[in-house]
């Protein structure tokens, strides 16, 4: 079969070619539809994440904010007066070396005991946050004598 005849063959009406290139054209404007809609799912999923981008960006402006605001001097200086706090005293200062010593000696302090949860309760602190030092209570102050202070 020649070049030229299959330019010239018809099927039901049409050149062969014509049926080929038709078939092509399909295909493309196909194609051409499939990645345009991916592309569009893709930019939806882009402008997603820039927007949460700039989000996390204004939270992250906002803490520095209350960071900043939280250790103003004079905020930290009202605090400590109303709760009768003053200046570390000499002696209650020790070197890096010494503190080792003091964290060997120092009593273990033991977390409160957890009540005990149903099975519904369960469920709902499943998600619940691990207990931070500040959920802990605070040593009892006895009457016993204070240890012997660590060397400097």
């Amino acid at each position: 079969m020649s070049l030229s005849s299959m330019f010239d063959r018809r099927i039901r009406g049409f050149r062969v070619v014509e049926l080929v290139c038709l078939c092509l054209l399909i295909a493309l404007v196909l194609g051409v539809y499939m990645a345009k809609t991916f592309a569009g799912r893709e930019r939806a999923q882009i402008a997603s994440v820039e927007q949460q981008i700039v989000d996390e960006k204004v939270r992250v402006r906002l803490l520095k904010a209350e960071v900043a605001y939280l250790e103003r001097p004079g905020r930290i200086e009202q605090y400590a007066a109303s709760r009768n706090l003053g200046p570390i005293k000499p002696e209650h200062e020790t070197t890096e070396d010494a503190l080792i010593d003091l964290a060997r000696n120092a009593p273990v302090a033991h977390a409160p005991a957890a009540p005990s949860v149903s099975a519904a309760g369960a469920a709902a602190t499943a998600g619940a946050p691990e207990a931070t030092p500040d959920d802990y209570p605070p040593p009892q102050l006895s009457s016993q004598p204070a240890p012997a202070e660590a060397p400097r």
